[in-house]
């Protein structure tokens, strides 16, 4: 969507047809990868047609200066304006007509990424989360997250890297607020993935083992199924692998314990204690997870 100084381009000489976003003169300002797949990305451009399709990954964009010019041309909507946001699903396509210099900011996510938060923080199954296509919205709680939380933080600075993603969650639980994840009708019998009584057992087996071990033909005979058809209605349940899901909790267990401890923690038992096979396991499942290792997060400064 936007141009650099470096490459202006003729505002009154119109493209015959827009251009891929990837390959239009759209100049990043900066961008930052955080755990779980997500990325942020600023980006600047101005006179210019484009298009935008992203097959795999869901686009959330939201304007920060200008966009008054810019208007879709594949739709009729209205135009764009700093707070303004636009929610692209995987798979959908947008066509963009650019005006004068402007600047907004995109977050990369997957289904999985959105559909585990509908989870853990609304108790939504998966199965029903579905995300609309939404152009030049309006909300002051997602234009405050993203102009005095995201944008306020270097993003260059490691030492920010929690409070980025605590206010990247936030957003993202606030976007599913906006779109109505909430309201979401349950009555709808689901066809695929886990009965509820098997993954309430699945659950609370995992909560009360994930100290050790757990092998995946454990919790495929508790669910009464194969392990390989286990593992593809696990994956529908809880929009993660089975192995995902047991080395989430075990990094959440231990982030409660980190928080907790008063004294300088010793690493080796408390990779033993919350079920990692060693200290150097314990830190890389940790920081894929978190983008910090144990001993940072326990100690920021």
């Amino acid at each position: 969507m936007l141009t650099t100084d470096s490459h202006p381009l003729d505002p009154n000489i119109a493209a015959s047809a827009p251009v891929a976003f990837a390959k239009s003169t759209v100049h990043a300002l900066h961008k930052l990868d955080l755990p779980q797949g997500v990325r942020l990305c600023q980006y600047a451009n101005a006179h210019e047609q484009v298009y935008y399709q992203n097959e795999q990954i869901h686009t959330f964009s939201m304007y920060t200066q200008g966009g008054y010019q810019t208007r879709r041309t594949d739709t009729t909507a209205t135009q764009g304006a700093p707070g303004r946001f636009c929610l692209m699903p995987a798979g959908s396509y947008s066509a963009w007509d650019i005006g004068e210099a402007q600047q907004f900011m995109h977050v990369y996510f997957d289904d999985s990424y959105i559909k585990r938060l509908a989870l853990q923080n609304f108790d939504v199954d998966p199965r029903r989360v579905s995300l609309p296509h939404l152009t030049f919205e309006s909300s002051a709680p997602l234009m405050a997250l993203v102009q005095h939380s995201l944008l306020n933080w270097d993003w260059t600075d490691t030492d920010n890297q929690m409070l980025l993603q605590h206010s990247l969650e936030t957003l993202m639980l606030n976007l599913l607020k906006t779109v109505g994840v909430q309201k979401i009708n349950t009555d709808t019998p689901l066809k695929a993935g886990l009965s509820p009584s098997a993954r309430s057992r699945v659950e609370d087996y995992v909560q009360a083992n994930y100290q050790r071990q757990i092998l995946l033909a454990e919790l495929a005979e508790i669910a009464g199924l194969s392990e390989y058809h286990f593992a593809r209605m696990f994956k529908i349940s809880f929009a993660q692998p089975p192995q995902h899901y047991i080395s989430r909790l075990r990094v959440e267990k231990l982030q409660q314990r980190l928080k907790a401890l008063s004294e300088r923690p010793n690493m080796a038992a408390l990779a033993q204690e919350h079920g990692f096979s060693s200290q150097s396991h314990m830190g890389r499942v940790f920081k894929q997870y978190t983008g910090l290792t144990p001993g940072k997060f326990a100690n920021p400064v």
